[in-house]
């Protein structure tokens, strides 16, 4: 290197450093750059420091919408930087943040590359086959009911002549591949997700169905005779969501009866149409993820919610599996929408917003209404029907939420529903309801509500922060969803000033300051939404850092801890103590399909076998399959869409699956968010029949507020859901040779790999 260029590299170099300590790092970003590409030796001297800058850099120009330039950057410096894995990591979650998950896939997977235990890369990775492809396909896909359904009826409508085929929505093909199977002369397919798109040509490829054309783009964007020469005489769509209108079929159908579709009672479409069913409900687990319940304990009240009325802030509805939740049934279940897809002029009442359909039923009991439920029966033909509320149908139940109302047996519901912007809405008002008035209804997050429904974690913290009555806390920090902890010190510690919280919603600041008003709690309380903003030194903080769908929370902060100890008073204090990861192998026959599709649930008509397909059971664990290369076909559906495959189930409440225990509950391990650790926890052998061998680990947490108060999310009023590791085949193969069963614990940064031990 020449003097001259010495001393640029030298000088750039303390630029970049005063820049750095300034703020300033986008100057102190171009300052490193210079010196990373002029002097290679220096390479790795300052490679930390760059990597710092640019993480920073890269988050404000995204915050400053120049997403552009931030992949400008990224790709300039990994071109000097190839390997390293946090900035691989980082460009990949812009990417995700910016809904490009396929080119995020391909730096998450260079990042594994390079190191393979690199925790926040792999759990990206999950993010990205998620978003890239849609969870619900892989229960869809092995519906085996729905799977059957549309075959039986897409064979019939083929055998009848129905032979031009248009499959709106493709997904993998499936449906495209049943009328290929059965002997189609023409079938066009449409998928608008290039994912989605991408693994259907692939499956065709796979099936010699190169003849199937497949459009890259949405039914409403094919033209004839451009794209199809002639107006199809079948059409085949399965675009439903939980709420049945959800993904707008209603406006698709419509288009293409005008613009594709032979109409005047020429052709078909499959399905036939949908019935709409509903009931008011009382149940205990939707009230207490929709709404605050004031009235659970028998303790005494500790703050004042009696002037506030609280609803989760969804926009439509949620949907759940309630197979195994106890839910009663205020009224009888009532048809309110039917829809028939074969008629144009049925189709176009549903075209715009507003009602489409009420009932008015009486109570069959003294109970509360919490909500609405709502499910539907797809008429796939004329014999074959799809019912959305059995336990297993891949389409669960839509949820409507509502305030409790107490009613009495006998009185008058009137329930509507309607479309809002193409989804179903419904809600119920009682005909006799002499209720006063209520306060307005505060929207919050669902985690606000379950948090504060978890009764005994939140009376724990009340219990901590009366016995802390008399320490000398001024300021306090808490950053759980609602502040109870540090609210109650507020109230009952003299010398309590301010307390910081993360309230950064409008609703949930005004619900926090009428609570804090109406419990007669005059302190300073400050919402925060950076912890900058924070100025005194902390003298308690509450920690909250779990995600209500069972991980530790990314705060982008390596060691959350010590992060926050930068904020604490020498004095001061941190809860919670210790976090325990827990866990439990069960056998489940629920859990396999939530993350990869098995083929035998799509397989195709088996040829003189002495195997029925047409039956349920045949799907049942232990059955048996006849080999599809003698009696019929796979189609190699998974082979092409397991490419995004996860092994790993988030926000699982698993009391509302199959989830047969066995074994014991163990501590997998203590998480340490400032430390990468690896351990091996031994199950021993397990002996249970053979149908039951475990194929997945439930985790939750154990957490260790204080020596006296340690609180379990394994219950079905947590705050937090759980998650679970579904296994493959080589733990059944070494509970089958009576081996001990020992699982290697990875931690790194609050992030936890769990793996079978094979050898």
């Amino acid at each position: 290197m020449d003097v001259e260029i010495r001393e640029i590299v030298e000088k750039a170099l303390e630029k970049a450093q005063e820049q750095d300590a300034c703020g300033n790092v986008g100057r102190a970003y171009a300052y490193y750059t210079v010196v990373a590409e002029l002097c290679p030796a220096k390479r790795s001297e300052v490679e930390k420091l760059f990597t710092d800058v640019l993480c920073e850099w890269g988050m404000q120009l995204e915050l400053g919408n120049r997403i552009e330039d931030a992949v400008t950057c990224y790709k300039h410096s990994l071109n000097i930087y190839p390997n390293n894995t946090r900035m691989l990591n980082n460009f990949a979650a812009h990417l995700l943040r910016n809904n490009n998950p396929i080119e995020a896939i391909q730096y998450l997977k260079l990042a594994l590359q390079v190191d393979s235990n690199f925790l926040p890369a792999e759990r990206n990775l999950q993010n990205a086959f998620s978003m890239a492809v849609d969870r619900w396909h892989f229960p869809m896909l092995n519906d085996t009911a729905r799977n059957r359904g549309f075959r039986r009826a897409i064979q019939k409508r083929i055998a009848q002549g129905y032979d031009v085929v248009l499959d709106i929505g493709t997904g993998t093909g499936l449906l495209s591949l049943y009328a290929h199977e059965a002997g189609a002369k023409e079938i066009y397919a449409c998928e608008c997700s290039p994912v989605m798109g991408n693994v259907a040509r692939n499956v065709f490829s796979r099936n010699n169905a190169d003849d199937i054309k497949l459009f890259p783009k949405s039914s409403e964007n094919l033209c004839i005779p451009q794209d199809i020469p002639n107006r199809v005489n079948l059409i085949i769509t399965e675009t439903f969501d939980a709420g049945l209108f959800g993904e707008c079929v209603i406006p698709t159908l419509i288009d293409a009866h005008e613009n594709l579709f032979v109409g005047n009672n020429l052709g078909m479409v499959i399905p036939l149409g949908a019935t709409l069913y509903v009931a008011a409900v009382e149940s205990e687990h939707i009230r207490s993820r929709s709404t605050i319940l004031f009235n659970k304990s028998d303790h005494p009240s500790f703050l004042n919610f009696d002037n506030v009325s609280v609803l989760v802030d969804d926009e439509f509805y949620d949907t759940e599996n309630l197979e195994n939740v106890n839910v009663n049934y205020v009224t009888e279940p009532k048809e309110i929408v039917k829809v028939n897809f074969n008629d144009l002029s049925v189709l176009r009442t549903f075209s715009g917003d507003g009602e489409k359909g009420m009932v008015n039923v009486k109570c069959r009991y003294d109970g509360i209404i919490d909500g609405l439920v709502a499910w539907f029966k797809l008429n796939i033909d004329e014999d074959i029907t799809l019912n959305s509320s059995q336990g297993k149908s891949c389409w669960q139940q839509a949820i409507f939420p509502a305030i409790p109302r107490i009613c009495k047996q006998r009185d008058h519901v009137e329930i509507s529903a309607e479309i809002l912007n193409g989804k179903l809405n419904c809600s119920y008002k009682l005909v006799t309801d002499t209720t006063p008035k209520m306060e307005p209804i505060f929207r919050l997050p669902k985690e606000v509500i379950t948090f504060l429904n978890d009764f005994d974690y939140v009376i724990s913290l009340v219990r901590i922060a009366k016995h802390q009555k008399n320490e000398p806390i001024k300021y306090v920090l808490d950053t759980s969803p609602f502040p109870v902890y540090g609210l109650t010190l507020l109230k009952e510690n003299r010398n309590c000033e301010k307390l910081y919280c993360e309230a950064n919603s409008l609703a949930l600041q005004t619900v926090l300051h009428k609570v804090a008003t109406d419990s007669g709690i005059t302190s300073l309380i400050e919402p925060i939404s950076n912890y900058s903003e924070i100025n005194n030194k902390i003298d308690a903080i509450l920690i909250h850092n779990f995600d209500a769908k069972g991980e530790l929370k990314d705060r982008d902060q390596q060691n959350y801890h010590d992060f926050l100890d930068y904020f604490l008073n020498n004095a001061g204090f941190i809860l919670q103590q210790k976090i325990f990861l827990m866990g439990q192998l069960v056998y489940s026959t629920d859990l396999p399909k939530m993350v990869r599709v098995n083929d035998k649930n799509v397989q195709g008509h088996l040829r003189n076998s002495k195997y029925d397909m047409s039956a349920d059971s045949k799907n049942e664990p232990g059955s048996t399959i006849h080999s599809a290369s003698n009696d019929g076909r796979y189609f190699f559906v998974a082979e092409c869409i397991n490419e995004f495959e996860i092994n790993q189930v988030f926000d699982l409440n698993s009391s509302m699956y199959e989830c047969r225990p066995s074994t014991n509950a163990v501590t997998l391990t203590q998480l340490d968010d400032s430390e990468t650790n690896e351990s091996l926890v031994n199950f021993g052998k397990i002996s249970v029949p053979e149908r039951a061998i475990p194929n997945a680990l439930i985790c939750w947490y154990e957490i260790q507020l204080a020596p006296e108060h340690i609180h379990s999310t394994r219950r079905c009023d947590s705050f937090m859901n759980h998650t679970a590791v579904v296994l493959e085949d080589h733990l059944r193969e070494l509970v089958l040779q009576d081996k001990e069963i020992t699982f290697k614990v990875y931690q790194m940064n609050g992030l936890v790999r769990v793996t079978l031990v094979t050898s």
